[in-house]
């Protein structure tokens, strides 16, 4: 059984109400991946969306040289593909499970139905595709005004805003994240983001937990963009 206090929390859902989520509930397919499976490759047809029940999902896309760019880190309550279902075009990227996860899988025929009978859907699907064009445009600001320091320090703070919740230290990054997939998400090296990221724990401004998080000083860390004019 699909819990609906699951698919309540996905904005795509927030305001249907318990009929109307027992539905989609009956249409969504839960898929199991372990760590390191793809999801969907690029160029792909489109043929279902996905909501992450448990897990991290990384949205990236591969350069003809090998480089991989992230588009985005995804978390439980989080959606994609849900493009390919809009446009008919194949897949724009590649979905990778950076955890193990649990999906719940929706058709295009039964999302497309979905969207028929209750038309706020659509407009949460256009307000979610709209959200991470306003992130892309900000990606591509970033990589044309600022240097590496500036755009790790900025990265941060958006993970936090997304992610980030109290703990001891300051603000913990609940997501997991290695110095290659910042390094990925903001178009540098590892040993790049390895040196900011060993400049803001000699101020004191972020550290580490288990299982690849981080945890930042938000007060330090806006500090240290002042100092540093990032």
């Amino acid at each position: 059984m699909i819990d609906l206090n699951v698919l309540a929390r996905v904005p795509l859902f927030g305001g249907l109400s318990s009929e109307e989520l027992e539905l989609v509930a009956a249409k969504a397919v839960r898929r199991e991946h372990d760590r390191g499976a793809v999801i969907f490759f690029e160029h792909e047809p489109g043929d279902a969306m996905y909501i992450i029940e448990e897990g991290q999902v990384r949205i990236y896309r591969v350069a003809e040289d090998g480089r991989e760019k992230t588009l985005a880190l995804l978390s439980e309550g989080d959606f994609f593909g849900e493009m390919a279902l809009i446009d008919d075009e194949p897949r724009s990227a590649i979905a990778e499970a950076t955890e193990p996860c649990v999906l719940l899988a929706i058709h295009k025929r039964d999302v497309h139905s979905l969207i028929q009978a209750n038309p706020s859907i659509a407009l949460s699907m256009i307000q979610g595709l709209s959200r991470r064009l306003r992130e892309t445009n900000k990606q591509l600001m970033d990589a044309v005004f600022l240097d590496v320091r500036g755009r790790v320090l900025r990265l941060l703070l958006d993970l936090d805003r997304r992610y980030g919740r109290p703990c001891a230290e300051g603000r913990l990054i609940d997501i997991r994240l290695t110095h290659q997939e910042l390094a990925n998400m903001v178009g540098t090296s590892r040993e790049s983001v390895t040196r900011v990221l060993t400049e803001l724990q000699d101020v004191g401004a972020l550290g580490y937990a288990q299982r690849h998080r981080m945890w930042i000083d938000r007060r330090s860390l806006e500090e240290y963009m002042e100092q540093v004019g990032a």
